[in-house]
């Protein structure tokens, strides 16, 4: 199933009145599940993304697609060190770590059993990882979006250098271990602070029915149980004086365009303005007031694969 269509809102130029910096996004678990959430700013030529997807299969299919403002790398992010690749019937759900039948196997439309189930595992391959901190030539990243099953906190661990200097992360976590020795939600927050980030919010956030209930016509529709979700994490906001004024502005685009978060992008072009004598935050109130209804994004549910 595919997630329903992007929101459509004014460009970021139109939106704020003026021009802002390139960006450089980095996708880690590029794989294509339909429209990225960044797409609206490549298309605005105002971001470039540099994604890595190690699956051989996704990797050529991006390739392939000859899309503008990216490119891709086939490395498998981690510690540096030797690990095991766990394919699994459905490609996003390919890791570096097992998964966790004891789990898995209490949801709906979720499984390990079966050859087509989703995380049935069908080969193991050996594989070298790479720290992100060590791949050669990689500019300054200003966000980062991490989706690798599980394997998000041993990249982050080794991504400081590159952490350093972004101001925005989307991380997928989970509040279950989906897969064995997975860290939680909670390690991720945990670590995210001690790097100056604050939890921003929950979006796409996902559940299933413990089987054998589904409830409403969709099978991806949670009664009860939270299993996933996208984190947005925000460089510290309490304390804007160590930002610089491109982060402001970079940041604010980016929160406004992929995460409709109008109240905290307007709160960043205020301090902007303080900096810089500008007008932005004025150009953006009139532009939130001229619409018809602001769309908003907030602890949406996913009701798709």
């Amino acid at each position: 199933m595919e997630p329903p269509p992007k929101i459509r809102k004014p460009s970021v130029r139109r939106a704020f009145g003026t021009d802002v910096p390139q960006m450089h996004l980095l996708d880690i678990g590029a794989m294509s599940e339909g429209t990225e959430r960044y797409a609206g700013l490549l298309e605005q030529e105002i971001a470039k993304v540099t994604g890595f997807e190690p699956n051989p299969d996704q990797y050529r299919k991006l390739v392939a697609q000859r899309m503008p403002r990216r490119d891709y790398l086939p490395y498998f992010l981690g510690n540096g060190s030797p690990a095991t690749f766990y394919i699994t019937g459905y490609p996003g759900c390919c890791s570096l770590l097992e998964p966790n039948p004891d789990i898995i196997n209490l949801f709906m439309t979720m499984g390990t059993k079966q050859h087509d189930d989703n995380y049935h595992v069908v080969q193991q391959v050996p594989v070298q990882t790479a720290r992100l901190d060590d791949v050669p030539g990689l500019a300054p990243a200003d966000f980062l979006k991490l989706d690798i099953q599980g394997s998000e906190l041993e990249v982050l661990r080794h991504s400081t250098r590159v952490l350093s200097a972004a101001t925005v992360v989307e991380v997928e976590a989970e509040f279950v271990p989906l897969y064995k020795n997975q860290p939680l939600f909670g390690d991720l927050q945990t670590f995210l602070r001690q790097q100056g980030f604050l939890l921003h919010k929950l979006i796409d956030v996902g559940g299933r029915t413990f089987r054998p209930l589904q409830f409403g016509e969709n099978p991806y529709e949670a009664m009860s149980q939270l299993l996933f979700a996208d984190a947005i994490f925000v460089r510290d906001f309490s304390d804007l004086a160590k930002w610089q004024d491109e982060q402001l502005l970079k940041a604010a685009a980016m929160l406004y365009d992929m995460y409709c978060s109008h109240d905290l992008t307007l709160f960043l072009l205020r301090e902007y303005d303080r900096r810089g004598k500008t007008s932005i935050a004025q150009a953006f109130t009139q532009h939130l007031q001229a619409l018809p209804a602001i769309p908003s994004m907030y602890l949406n549910q996913k009701l798709w694969t």
